[in-house]
């Protein structure tokens, strides 16, 4: 079970991309092409941070939930020691657009039951909503295709940080993706829960994108990076390489769904290896 030092790193994150992207996840899938808007804010952890307490506030926040373009919530703990980002930590939240994400804010800030959460709960966790990040969300593979999703919440997931080679976009991570998802497709990733997701900037002064790896556990993670290394890497690496490259390391994490639009469930914070 989390304990109060490794909860205090709770939601934590990789964005190494870029810390001046501007506003322009493990659930959603983007096979039909469907970009979302997914957003991050750096919160700090009070004296009253537990397990009992954290609970209770998503519990609470999920009932204030009355936006329809609200698709997901995600939070992230760190699995190593050797991730290079600090102590902060990190909400996700995903949207249908920025439009929609930017009205729900704005109706969240003139909500006195919000409010009155917000100040209930301070001493466990305060989240910085004006200051956050904002990508576009791209998830190719439905993270129902190698297993099915976890009933508690929890996953696991690791972060690059990747940046374009001179001349390259966008453009050239959507047309490598069909042949990714393919070589995926084609190896053994059976029961992994294997899905992942591309962060995208619309900064065009900082160009770049994350690209991030969900399974369901470090065990499962550890096969999936197997299967990679047998059967996609050779295939499909010299041509990601044509466009792009990224960190050496990810930042790993104990991650879990605090939402999902239509369902109706809480998160179990624990960790599994």
């Amino acid at each position: 079970m989390i304990n109060k030092n490794n909860v205090a790193g709770l939601f934590a994150m990789l964005l190494i991309v870029s810390c001046s992207m501007e506003e322009s996840s493990e659930t959603a899938s983007s096979e039909d092409g469907q970009i979302f808007f997914n957003e991050f804010m750096e919160c700090k952890f009070g004296p009253d941070m537990s397990e009992e307490n954290l609970t209770a506030m998503i519990s609470e926040w999920q009932e204030l939930i009355t936006d329809d373009s609200l698709m997901g919530a995600w939070g992230y703990a760190p699995a190593s020691d050797s991730n290079s980002d600090g102590g902060s930590g990190w909400w996700e939240l995903q949207w249908t657009s920025k439009e929609n994400a930017d009205a729900a804010w704005s109706d969240w800030g003139e909500n006195e039951a919000a409010m009155k959460w917000n100040e209930k709960y301070q001493g466990v966790m305060q989240c910085d909503g004006p200051g956050r990040y904002a990508f576009d969300g791209v998830f190719p593979i439905n993270p129902d295709a190698y297993g099915e999703t976890s009933e508690d919440g929890y996953f696991y997931s690791e972060f690059y940080g990747c940046t374009y080679n001179d001349g390259s976009s966008s453009a050239d991570l959507k047309e490598f993706t069909p042949g990714f998802v393919s070589a995926v497709a084609a190896s053994d990733y059976e029961d992994t829960r294997y899905s992942y997701g591309n962060y995208l900037s619309t900064d065009s002064e900082n160009p770049g994108f994350l690209w991030a790896n969900f399974t369901a556990s470090k065990e499962m993670n550890d096969k999936a990076t197997a299967s990679f290394e047998a059967d996609v890497r050779e295939k499909m690496f010299p041509l990601f390489s044509e466009f792009a490259s990224c960190s050496d390391t990810p930042n790993v994490y104990h991650s879990w769904t605090l939402y999902l639009a239509g369902y109706e469930f809480m998160p179990t914070f624990s960790e599994k290896e």
